[in-house]
């Protein structure tokens, strides 16, 4: 659409001299590495309940979490295909979660579904579009995987 001069990526367009630049490209570094800290928490915690030692308590926490970090990193390199896993899991699982259970479950809790209205028109339509949205990321993301096999 701007010509052969864009790069694919947005902030290899901005002009390396400028302070803003710097900050913005700090700015979208930094913000992929605290989702990741604020993804794998919950993971780690996890493990971390699991593996109860009472000797040396904060060492066995730090090794657990420097090795699921180190570990997903090496799964993440070894595996070419991984970021394209990720979008089918993410089809699959980020719809759900985000669109489709909500809503299911307000219809249930609410007991809208009983009753022919607009809430239930407006519920069932969101239902539907997830359920679209997610069929058509499922199905980009598998045909990605197999034309990059």
């Amino acid at each position: 659409m701007f010509g052969q001069e864009v790069e694919s990526q947005v902030t290899l367009n901005l002009p390396t001299s400028k302070f803003s630049s710097h900050v913005a490209i700090f700015t979208t570094l930094v913000n992929p590495i605290t989702k990741y800290a604020l993804m794998l928490t919950p993971v780690i915690n996890a493990v971390k309940n699991k593996i109860s030692w009472h000797y040396n308590k904060r060492f066995t926490h730090t090794l657990v979490s420097t090795s699921i970090l180190v570990s997903s990193l090496i799964v993440a390199v070894a595996i070419p295909l991984f970021g394209y896993l990720m979008s089918l899991i993410g089809a699959l699982l980020s719809v759900s979660a985000s669109i489709l259970v909500p809503s299911v479950c307000y219809l249930k809790i609410s007991g809208a579904y009983k009753t022919f209205g607009s809430e239930m028109i407006i519920n069932y339509s969101i239902i539907v579009l997830g359920v679209t949205i997610a069929c058509v990321g499922t199905y980009t993301s598998l045909v990605d995987i197999v034309h990059n096999l």
